[in-house]
């Protein structure tokens, strides 16, 4: 009888008491009525603890199924009537179970794209609570620790320029936008304030949004720096040929001798302005990586003596001496030769330029594993201590005045090459000692 409806099963059960009553006055008697009265009180305190047992399972089961375990489902047996509530309560569970499920996996996918997010994202009420916030945006502020929901906006970050934005977007019901300059960090964000409410309550809160301008805005400095410095740099050849061009206009062209050097002024002037020219392509190449490097393996010697080569006449004029050190054993080593020779004319011809006579230029090579390293030393006057963290940069000369012959451009474009073949580059130098660069390429075994 465990699927018979509750109403035909206590009609059935009923009736039976009712027959075994009978029977039992007709068969014995008084006694008999009696016997059968005592058995029919006992089979209906049997039956009512038995549909009070399943009531009370049945609400056990939903006590679990909604609130202690969620995967447990009720036992759909009993009366007919306990049965179908216990379907019910199932299909019940399960949709619950469902859209919980469909919610969290939401909610792990915004948490994921808002963690996965380069712009700093959160959320704050009118009270200055946060509700949210991504490690995009504690890494922007400068956060000292983890932020939680439920903590104050000021223990991510103290910056009034932040703050305002916030309430500001709040008590005027509209977004709010701000260029911050964060000096702690060094950083400059865009801070955009959008208020929205909240469904539930009268209360608003807000969505900050943080965007890092700080690369963008070195970028900007370094173009504005690279077209000063480079309009500086054409300048003063232009300015020399165009002296030279109104000095022979006002009557030296009449002038052989006078003609003859000015006309070499303005050829000297040209190569400079060529010269700047290609070196300003060639670091542009190099920096968007157009520039294609071809690597071939060459043996460390073949590199170094080459590039000695093109100084050898340099250096006997000037009383220089050149010195190589390079070790027989040394493995090949993976580079686009040109590029290199580049590197190693630069820094061969700024140690012969800045050593007075009778220095001395010396060029090392060892291996470090499946690394090479190659240094240029020289016995020449140093370099300020002030200077030398700025030597690699585009355009930056020791000479403040900008006399000397030179772009600024060959250490930067030194620097790129080595780069873009995985390398490192360095300089030290001791004042009135002399300078040391190194660089490092990878071996062909590497």
């Amino acid at each position: 009888m465990g699927s018979v409806s509750l109403r035909w099963r206590m009609l059935i059960e009923t009736g039976g008491l009712v027959l075994l009553v009978a029977v039992g006055t007709l068969l014995f008697g008084v006694v008999g009525t009696i016997l059968a009265g005592i058995l029919a009180i006992i089979s209906v305190v049997f039956l009512s603890l038995r549909i009070t047992r399943q009531f009370t399972d049945l609400t056990e089961g939903v006590i679990r199924a909604t609130s202690i375990d969620r995967s447990h489902r009720l036992d759909p047996t009993g009366p007919a009537e306990l049965n179908r509530l216990a379907r019910a309560v199932n299909r019940l569970v399960d949709r619950v179970a469902d859209d919980i499920a469909e919610d969290t996996a939401e909610r792990i996918r915004l948490a994921s794209i808002l963690d996965s997010m380069r712009e700093g994202v959160v959320v704050v009420d009118e009270q200055g609570i946060i509700e949210s916030a991504n490690p995009a945006a504690e890494d922007m502020l400068g956060s000292a620790g983890k932020v939680e929901p439920g903590m104050q906006l000021t223990s991510l970050t103290n910056h009034p320029d932040v703050i305002r934005v916030v309430t500001t977007s709040i008590e005027r019901e509209k977004p709010v936008a701000s260029e911050i300059e964060l000096f702690d960090n060094q950083r400059t964000l865009m801070a955009i304030s959008t208020p929205f409410p909240r469904p539930e309550t009268d209360s608003a809160r807000a969505l900050l949004l943080l965007t890092d301008l700080t690369d963008i805005r070195r970028l900007d400095i370094t173009r504005r720096e690279f077209v000063s410095n480079a309009s500086h740099e054409l300048r003063t050849p232009l300015a020399g040929i165009r002296a030279s061009a109104e000095t022979l206009q006002r009557g030296a062209i009449d002038d052989p001798e006078g003609r003859s050097q000015f006309l070499q002024m303005i050829r000297e002037d040209v190569d400079r302005m060529d010269r700047l020219i290609a070196e300003m392509l060639e670091l542009s190449r190099l920096e968007s990586g157009e520039s294609v490097l071809e690597f071939q393996d060459v043996s460390p010697s073949t590199l170094v003596e080459a590039a000695l080569r093109q100084f050898s006449s340099i250096a006997g004029e000037t009383g220089l001496e050149l010195i190589s050190n390079i070790p027989g054993d040394l493995p090949q080593v993976s580079v686009d030769p040109e590029k290199i020779d580049h590197v190693f004319t630069n820094l061969i011809s700024n140690a012969v330029k800045w050593t007075p006579a009778g220095g001395t230029v010396t060029v090392k090579a060892w291996a470090d594993d499946d690394i090479v390293w190659f240094s240029i030393s020289d016995t020449g006057q140093g370099i300020e201590p002030e200077h030398l963290p700025h030597i690699f940069e585009r355009f930056f000369k020791t000479d403040p005045s900008r006399s000397l012959v030179g772009t600024g451009l060959g250490l930067s474009i030194a620097r790129h090459i080595v780069d873009a073949h995985k390398g490192v580059i360095s300089a030290t130098s001791t004042l009135g000692e002399g300078s040391e660069f190194a660089f490092t390429v990878r071996s062909s075994e590497a």
